[in-house]
């Protein structure tokens, strides 16, 4: 009688790590999500308005408000990936960096909707 070959033991095995692998969260996937979420919304969003009549940029509540939503999705995705183990200097200063970015559009908001406000009661 024959022997099985050693790889048709083997086989079995390796076809469950690989699917197991396969399907646990991984960091990176996170984080190349995060920065696909952020340059969506520097390139759509975030991306300032111009009037072409004034010659100026074209700001309201709603634009920031949008493009504070989408750097949030992004945010969060490169916090996962942080969770997860994605520690790097590049992912560290990014992250920090998104952060700042939040806490200023935030405030931008705050500010853009009072001075909306302002110019409806006047």
């Amino acid at each position: 009688m024959r022997r099985p070959l050693p790889w048709t033991r083997l086989a079995p095995a390796l076809l469950a790590l690989a699917l197991t692998s396969a399907c646990m969260e991984n960091g990176n996937d996170y984080y190349a999500e995060g920065l696909r979420l952020l340059g969506e919304a520097e390139r759509g969003a975030c991306d300032l308005g111009f009037d072409a009549a004034s010659g100026q940029a074209v700001i309201n509540a709603s634009r920031i408000s949008t493009c504070l939503e989408k750097t949030k999705e992004g945010l969060a995705q490169l916090e996962k990936a942080k969770e997860l183990g994605v520690d790097h200097r590049e992912s560290n200063e990014l992250l920090e960096k998104t952060r700042a970015e939040v806490a200023q559009m935030e405030s931008m908001l705050k500010m853009v909707s009072r001075m909306e406000n302002t110019q409806h009661l006047d």
